[in-house]
């Protein structure tokens, strides 16, 4: 599977509360992913991982893998189906430890929907093709309350991202 030249940029990304850990470039200590499509139509993202994602020496932390694998399905789904969700299940397997320093490829795609979720798989490996890491998640459309409640949206901020939100998935 090949990406193309150009990054995709993320609609959201000048937002001035964006501070997302896996996407956004404003955010000093996250990922600062840059993603790009598939010729699937799937949202693929090289890294490299420092030192200071390490749990073990020389190991990163399976949370920080974690949030790679999320990251890219979710943003995967708000690019596809113009919504923000929260990811409901995440199920990871790590059949080899990543190691820092090392070059890695994640890639995802929606596997399906349906019952009020969008679900999403996603893979790490490394640039010689060797599997590393399988992960599945299903993801619940984020609602207009919930972005008020749990994301603290609001008045001008909350009607400017409205579209994002309130989506019905069979």
């Amino acid at each position: 599977m090949t990406t193309e030249a150009a990054p995709v940029r993320l609609p959201w990304i000048d937002e001035p509360r964006f501070q997302c850990f896996g996407c956004s470039p404003r955010n000093r200590i996250g990922l600062a992913l840059e993603m790009h499509r598939t010729d699937d139509g799937g949202l693929a993202t090289e890294i490299t991982f420092s030192d200071e994602y390490a749990s073990y020496p020389g190991v990163v932390h399976g949370g920080i893998v974690s949030v790679l694998v999320d990251e890219l399905m979710g943003d995967l789904i708000a690019l596809d189906r113009g919504m923000l969700a929260f990811s409901v299940t995440l199920r990871t397997k790590f059949l080899r430890p990543l190691r820092t320093g090392v070059p890695y490829r994640a890639v995802a795609a929606i596997t399906g929907e349906g019952n009020g979720v969008v679900h999403a798989a996603a893979d790490v490996v490394s640039l010689d093709g060797t599997p590393h890491v399988m992960s599945s998640s299903a993801y619940q459309p984020i609602s207009s309350d919930q972005a008020e409640g749990h994301m603290g949206l609001v008045g001008a901020d909350r009607d400017r991202l409205a579209h994002y939100f309130d989506h019905a998935i069979g």
